[in-house]
């Protein structure tokens, strides 16, 4: 399908889209937790049987600077991103879809082209939750 601005082409993909903007996102990027970091335990952690041998408390300790460490690299992968998108398509926008019962989102991305495929959705893991809404 053809479309004459990038909205119709957004919606015309996904109808559940909001336009976020350059604020909502900074927002969502310094509080954003990976999506499948999120979800992770303890358990499920490489290191996890080390637990017996360096100690159980220390163990706990370096799961949670293992996964504060990967969070601020994500977080600095979302950010470059968000910059190069913005910087090589400024009449591009930023948007969340894929919505929740829970009212969050689950895709944050970058339309910057008329055709149905020309959308960046490398924000892979973080997740839009609306201000006053809890995720």
């Amino acid at each position: 399908m053809k479309y004459l601005t990038l909205m119709e082409a957004q919606m015309g993909e996904y109808p559940d889209s909001v336009v976020l903007t350059d604020r909502q996102v900074y927002e969502a990027l310094k509080v954003g937790v990976p999506d499948w970091l999120a979800t992770h335990k303890f358990e499920n952690w490489s290191w996890y049987s080390a637990r017996f041998e360096i100690n159980e408390w220390y163990a706990e300790h370096f799961y949670k600077e293992w996964r504060a460490w990967e969070t601020e690299l994500t977080r600095a992968q979302w950010a470059r991103e968000a910059f190069m998108y913005r910087s090589d398509t400024p009449e591009g926008f930023f948007y969340a879809c894929g919505k929740r019962a829970d009212g969050t989102y689950r895709h944050v991305g970058f339309r910057y082209g008329l055709e149905d495929c020309e959308y960046a959705s490398g924000f892979h893991g973080l997740t839009y939750t609306p201000k006053g809404e809890t995720k």
